[in-house]
């Protein structure tokens, strides 16, 4: 008898169990009704872009370095120093040159004075012809080899070719440097260029004048304005297509050698259908997003469908195939779906990101 009665309560409990999650299921299948957010399908004007990746360079930088041998007598500047085009940076020992020259400064007032005798006496007919034939090569040749040792001397004293600032200095005085040694770099920042690449199917949607917008790692939420400045006529090797653009460095936040990403702005936006990016989840057998559709008798249920994806911006992203315009997508909580599932929607002025109201992001909160 207490048998009996022990199975009876067993069954009991279990009935009672059964009607409490029929009670508590909203959804087909006695599935619990889950609460996602919905954002429709929509026609979007879309930004298209070409992305390239690339290098910072200003518009005028050298790599100083010394044209001919010598020791070092005089340094005059410091690293990281303003210098003014033409100021004197560097001097090389030129005494000997400079013995040279006025030797080569006496041998050519000699001969000028030779030539001018000898026309005068030319003109008396007293000198031929060949005597003052070579009195004026003997002047030009004195000529020749004073400014020969005088370009020497010039190559000694080493000059800013422009107005920039001057970098860490590689020299000390007493150095002896042969020609080609690196002295410091010299770089003219106020004008960068940005040199990248694009795929070749580029070709035909980019000219000098566009709008480039360039991102570097130093400043990763600040957005830099560029234009195509030039395009190389030969493609690439690598079957790239090769681009400058100019940059205006105006408040000095960039500088020379910084990787740069790279967006180039088509001229016309072409309409496409989209959808938040947060409604497509990507898994090893594509890309797929959740439909929700009306239904009867459970209500709303959400349908797993396969689509193609095109090109991303501003947290958008561009459904080529397999959504129409006005489907409602499952924007978030869709780890908690499969197909079929009842769904409850909360607010839709959730679904527009950093505009939303803080009701709408609470209601965001708890669908996810």
């Amino acid at each position: 008898m207490n048998a009996r009665s022990a199975f009876l309560g067993l069954v009991m409990a279990s009935a009672i169990g059964l009607a409490a999650c029929s009670s508590g299921s909203d959804g087909a299948g006695g599935w619990p009704t889950t609460k996602v957010a919905l954002a429709p399908v929509e026609r979007e004007q879309a930004p298209r872009v070409f992305h390239g990746v690339g290098e910072l360079e200003a518009a005028r930088q050298v790599e100083l370095a010394s044209e001919t041998a010598g020791r070092v007598v005089r340094i005059a500047f410091t690293s990281g120093q303003q210098v003014k085009q033409g100021e004197l940076l560097v001097q090389l020992n030129d005494a000997p040159e400079q013995a040279e020259r006025l030797r080569l400064r006496a041998q050519l007032r000699n001969a000028e004075t030779v030539l001018t005798r000898t026309r005068r006496l030319m003109a008396d007919k007293v000198a031929t012809q060949e005597q003052l034939d070579h009195a004026q090569a003997a002047r030009d040749m004195a000529q020749g080899e004073l400014r020969g040792i005088e370009a020497v001397i010039a190559q000694k004293a080493i000059r800013a070719p422009f107005a920039g600032t001057i970098g860490i200095r590689h020299v000390h005085e007493g150095q002896y440097l042969n020609a080609g040694d690196a002295i410091a770099s010299l770089v003219d920042g106020g004008t960068l260029n940005v040199n990248f690449a694009l795929e070749e199917q580029a070709v035909p949607h980019v000219r000098p004048g566009q709008p480039v917008e360039i991102r570097v790692d130093a400043w990763p939420e600040r957005r830099f304005e560029a234009q195509v400045s030039a395009v190389d006529p030969l493609i690439g090797a690598s079957r790239t297509l090769r681009v400058q653009a100019g940059l205006p460095n105006v408040d000095g936040m960039l500088q020379a050698g910084m990787f740069a990403n790279v967006r180039v702005l088509r001229e016309q936006p072409t309409p496409v259908l989209a959808v938040p990016e947060t409604a497509v989840t990507y898994t090893a057998y594509g890309q797929t997003v959740f439909v929700a559709e009306a239904g009867e008798p459970q209500g709303m249920t959400v349908r797993r469908v396969a689509v193609k994806t095109g090109e991303r911006w501003d947290g958008r992203v561009e459904i080529v195939s397999g959504l129409k315009e006005g489907d409602r997508v499952v924007v978030s909580g869709q780890l908690k779906l499969s197909d079929g599932m009842t769904v409850e929607p909360v607010a839709r002025d959730a679904l527009h990101g950093d505009a939303a109201s803080p009701q709408a992001k609470t209601a965001l909160e708890q669908a996810t």
